[in-house]
């Protein structure tokens, strides 16, 4: 006779192969690579893609990312799936952000956990031809669609978490958060709990523990009613964009579009197209959709999105106005090391080590040079080659802390070479600055054995 754990995980994955297969998901032949937090989702997601691997035709990986954010406890999920993993022979990607030297900002936000984490997602699936797989239920859907109509967004943001979108695949949105325990549970399987997850600092943690209880206790099938709804409107979503695409296309004339002739589409088309114009600089968000519109309708008038991008509309033509030549972006964070530099904007560093008794041996030496050497052995440790970051401070040799944006200001830095300017630091301490040399406390002393000298130039 069959267990009511045995009548879970096949009512489960028998669910999950049905969507799967309907919608497309994952390939004959897929390298799938499932993101993993250690948490019941993630884990009960890498349980159901392990277990059916043969049956879905797919090899099987993992991911898992260390923010730095939350100490020891995440160094205990990391070690918690790195276990799993070696006791099932599945190849484990981890990225651990402290260890890779990437800056963690003193308060760092949802946002930027989650910017790091599909930054390195993306360069994953690409690296190893794979498609992603995330945990994302039905839970999280309804708490996104909450989050997104409470920050104003319009019909495409209401559309939700999409099943396939690029490299991602979410084959659990037809789950709740309670089934994906119940999975883990009916299978032995233990997971990790996120003590972040019960505090409410974050306006998703408060729909969570607060909005879509209100719901459910008003309908029990309220999150299931906002997946219809997630569905309905993601098909009306793609049937405006292909009304949107005819617009645009009947719409164009050199340099951009005929104002008139979008202004006379309706309302929900033209936005439509507007959203598609605009989303590629920048999020489509309502306040600029709508703004845009106003201008359409009234002739003339702009709205500036990014610092470089401006969408005008004058003499009958909606156009992009030519922005001026882009700085290049920052280089990436990277750990410190030996040698030479050659970084955006033209700036080249070279460092290098000498013994201390050469370097006072030098005859070249002069004392202004002081602020270009350093104690060796206090730089090399988790130290960062970097461009500024909210909330560094700098103590140039002799003179008070201040923020860095405040030193940058009363040295009349230029804004446009704040973002390319080299440093070393040590979380948001910055230890040399490009054109001020190191910080107070790292000057050579007669205990020091080796010397860091810096060489650096400009083109």
């Amino acid at each position: 006779m069959i267990s009511d754990a045995e009548k879970t995980v096949q009512r489960i994955e028998q669910t999950l192969l049905g969507v799967i297969a309907r919608q497309g998901l994952f390939l004959s032949g897929s390298r799938v690579i499932a993101a993993c937090s250690g948490g019941a989702d993630s884990m009960a997601l890498l349980l159901f893609l392990l277990r059916n691997a043969e049956r879905l035709q797919i090899t099987v990986q993992a991911a898992h990312v260390n923010h730095g954010l939350r100490g020891a406890a995440a160094d205990a999920d990391a070690a918690f799936v790195a276990e799993f993993c070696r006791q099932h022979g599945v190849l484990l990607h981890t990225l651990d952000a402290a260890k890779a030297g990437i800056p963690i900002p003193p308060h760092a936000s949802e946002n930027w956990a989650r910017e790091l984490r599909y930054t390195w997602f993306d360069r994953l699936a690409q690296e190893n031809d794979a498609v992603i797989a995330t945990a994302h239920t039905m839970s999280d859907q309804a708490e996104t669609m909450l989050f997104r109509m409470a920050r104003g967004t319009g019909l495409h943001g209401l559309t939700g978490m999409a099943p396939q979108r690029g490299c991602y695949r979410r084959p659990f949105l037809c789950l709740r958060r309670a089934d994906t325990e119940s999975y883990c549970a009916a299978l032995g399987q233990r997971y990790v709990q996120d003590e972040t997850n019960a505090e409410d600092s974050y306006a998703r943690n408060r729909i969570r523990h607060d909005a879509v209880p209100a719901l459910e206790y008003a309908n029990p099938a309220a999150l299931q009613a906002m997946s219809r709804l997630s569905e309905q409107l993601r098909t009306l979503d793609v049937w405006l964009e292909g009304l949107a695409d005819t617009l645009l296309q009947q719409a164009a004339v050199p340099g951009g579009y005929d104002a008139a002739k979008l202004a006379a589409a309706p309302e929900p088309v033209v936005k439509t197209a507007l959203r598609k114009l605009v989303s590629p600089t920048r999020d489509a968000e309502e306040k600029y959709l709508a703004l845009l519109y106003g201008a359409l309708l009234q002739g003339s008038g702009g709205v500036q999105l990014t610092e470089d991008t401006l969408w005008r509309v004058e003499k009958g033509t909606l156009f992009l106005q030519p922005a001026a030549p882009a700085m290049p972006l920052p280089a990436p964070a990277q750990p410190f090391r030996l040698g030479k530099f050659c970084l955006p904007g033209g700036y080249t560093v070279v460092f290098e080590a000498v013994k201390y008794e050469n370097f006072l041996n030098n005859p070249t030496f002069s004392k202004k040079d002081l602020n270009c050497c350093a104690d060796c052995d206090r730089i090399l440790s988790y130290t960062v080659l970097r461009t500024r970051q909210p909330g560094d401070f700098f103590q140039p040799a002799g003179r008070c802390r201040k923020t860095l944006k405040k030193y940058y200001n009363e040295n009349k830095v230029p804004q446009p070479q704040r973002a390319l300017l080299p440093l070393l630091a040590k979380g948001s301490e910055v230890v040399w600055l490009w054109g001020s040399g190191f910080a107070e406390g790292y000057t050579p002393t007669v205990h020091t054995q080796t010397v860091l000298t810096v060489r650096a130039e400009k083109e």
